[in-house]
């Protein structure tokens, strides 16, 4: 029987102790405000559960019509569960799990929760997919949140005095109204100092008393408010004494796995698109994606006209010749995007987990807004690639600022952290950088495993593809589209760790990704195999420096009147002179403090300053 599948939100509240009076207590009306919130997830549906001590929200996005059998929050004997994502190898699990209990849905949150009702915690080593998901046992009175391997679907949390918050996203969290609405000086300003993609601890966010969960890691919350976090799953360390494997059969299993995940990804006969960048990696998925579907499939290309240009548009010459290969097996169509941008473009792919540092991310959102308009709900993405197969060494700025191949030891990564300096921070933000930049090479140093060429990808991994899943996942989820990434099934990351990391990579003629090169090699034009690395394209950015210096102008008071803002930038009386490498960091971040100071609705007999939180002249981020 097919599975059918929901991408969703989640939210809820637990309350272990009695400090607190019970009008200050989050409760049934609080978590309603959190699930309406992530309306954005959660389209098709709302859902919420109350039992003493513990309310589950949830917003429903149905790829398909799975009614009411698949309403969440789902209860099954003693357990509640209420679960965000896709479970691919639901079907297999089912059928195990079928000589045990009686289904009543076809949908994976059921097999997740009769999963852990048979296994206990175990059974997240039986899910392959991406998921965050909390479950609550009435019998030993534990919440247990659990996020996938990878982190592609987020969860957040915030412990206060005698209560626990959590939440598919921090807007939720503080429509609450119990969670402080004040910046994390610390997080801000290492966000700002080494970019939002080299962030060494994954459960730092820049709102005050407000973590994220972890990848690959179950937290569980006892009766008495204890916190117990237990990491499931790690990247492997590349075996020292492996039988060597030919290239031919390297191949042949990197074809297998990604075969098999695409085909899970597939599952169900959920209408599906995937992007289409005319590169290695969204190709592949895609003609791997189109043998058993016409597959409709997204290009960007920038034009303010409505149409796009050809001149220098290699993404889209690319990807119509891709298109052309595959002939009637795709459907291909143009996301056009603009170059000039508005305040309302920030304000659209502003999320508070992070202060958006790259103007792209308003062509993504556009490229999710297609996949939507195209009337479809799921969406396959290339991503991933790269971070796990060596893709960026071709490119000069992975060479010069971050490994070179010719001399791989750590003196050539000494430049890793400097490849960011942002023109016009504040000197009292420049003087933490040094301790910034030295806590990031620390980190490669001290805590990861392996050669240099290895070493530098699991920092990529840990830090870069971290934020990477999480800027696709909120603008996916901002359209009510679900973005998903076969080639970040685990099993397939397992094993692109388990091969030696010089044999991802052609160092002498500085190309990655040599065995995904190797399997494409017959499914696709070898034009477009032998095609150098190119990046997610750029709009023209003389357009996006007029336009972002013109919003610089109208806003100046705004800007200068901003106490965080003024703190962490040298507002420019000439915007005009100046970058948008300088330009959007500073718009974005006072986008993001208006968003985070924006009161929420106030709970009864609570009243509220303007701004939310106070704010002293003296406080300045602290490196612990």
């Amino acid at each position: 029987m097919t599975v059918v599948f929901s991408g969703c939100g989640i939210a809820g509240a637990l309350h272990f102790g009695d400090n607190t009076a019970p009008g200050d207590r989050p409760d049934a009306a609080a978590v309603h405000r959190m699930t309406a919130a992530l309306a954005h997830r959660g389209p098709s549906g709302e859902g919420l559960w109350q039992q003493p001590g513990i309310v589950l929200g949830h917003r429903r996005l149905a790829v398909t019509g799975i009614g009411a059998a698949g309403d969440q929050p789902m209860t099954r004997d003693h357990l509640t569960l209420v679960y965000n994502g896709e479970t691919y190898n639901a079907p297999a699990l089912r059928s195990e799990l079928s000589a045990h209990f009686s289904f009543t849905s076809r949908t994976d949150t059921e097999v997740v929760l009769r999963a852990w009702q048979y296994w206990g915690a175990a059974a997240v080593h039986r899910l392959q997919g991406m998921f965050a998901f909390a479950l609550w046992d009435a019998r030993t009175r534990q919440l247990s949140l659990v996020r996938d391997r990878i982190g592609i679907k987020p969860l957040y949390y915030h412990q206060g005095k005698d209560f626990l918050l959590f939440a598919s996203e921090i807007e939720a969290l503080l429509a609450s109204g119990h969670v402080p609405r004040r910046p994390h000086h610390e997080t801000l300003a290492r966000q700002l100092l080494c970019s939002s993609t080299l962030q060494i601890d994954q459960c730092a966010t820049p709102v005050e008393q407000v973590r994220a969960l972890a990848p690959a890691t179950t937290l569980t919350v006892s009766p008495d408010g204890r916190l117990d976090e237990h990491a499931y799953w790690r990247l492997p360390d590349t075996p020292a004494d492996a039988a060597p494997v030919s290239a031919a059969e390297q191949a042949h299993e990197l074809a297998d796995l990604l075969g098999q995940s695409v085909d899970g990804m597939l599952m169900g006969d959920v209408p599906v698109a995937a992007f289409l960048s005319g590169g290695l990696d969204s190709s592949a998925i895609s003609a791997l994606a189109s043998r058993t579907r016409t597959l409709p499939c997204v290009t960007t290309a920038y034009g303010d006209d409505g149409r796009p240009s050809d001149e220098g548009n290699e993404d889209l010459a690319f990807s119509r010749a891709v298109a052309r290969h595959l002939a009637d097996r795709v459907h291909h169509h143009v996301s056009i995007q603009p170059h000039v941008l508005g305040l309302e473009d920030l304000d659209a792919v502003c999320d508070l987990a992070a202060v958006g540092d790259d103007p792209r991310h308003v062509a993504i959102l556009g490229n999710y807004r297609a996949v939507r308009d195209l009337g479809l709900r799921v969406v396959l993405n290339g991503q991933g690639a790269d971070e796990i197969m060596g893709g960026y060494i071709a490119r000069p700025a992975f060479v010069r600022h971050i490994l070179d191949t010719r001399r791989p030891d750590t003196s050539t990564v000494r430049s890793l952290p400097a490849s960011r300096q942002i023109p016009g921070l504040s000197s009292q933000l420049l003087a933490l950088q040094p301790q910034a930049h030295a806590d990031v090479l620390s980190y490669y140093r001290d805590v990861l495993t392996g050669p240099p060429l290895e070493r530098v990808h699991r920092l990529l991994v840990h830090t870069q593809l971290t934020r990477v899943v999480q800027f696709e996942d909120f603008l996916a989820m901002r359209m009510s589209v679900e973005a998903r990434f076969p080639f970040l099934d685990h099993r397939l990351v397992d094993w692109a760790f388990r091969q030696p990391f010089t044999t991802h990579v052609d160092a002498s003629a500085r190309h990655g990704k040599v065995h995904l090169t190797a399997a494409m090699r017959g499914t696709l034009p070898a034009r477009l195999l032998d095609r150098p690395k190119a990046v997610f394209p750029f709009p023209d950015m003389r357009a996006v420096q007029a336009s972002l210096a013109a919003l610089v102008t109208e806003h100046h008071d705004e800007l200068t009147s901003d106490p965080l803002v003024s703190h962490m930038f040298a507002i420019p009386t000439d915007p005009a002179a100046v970058g948008p490498e300088t330009l959007w960091p500073l718009l974005a971040l006072w986008r993001w403090h208006h968003k985070l100071r924006a009161p929420a609705r106030p709970r009864p007999g609570t009243r509220l300053t303007a701004l939310g939180y106070a704010y002293r002249g003296d406080r300045r981020p602290v490196f612990r």
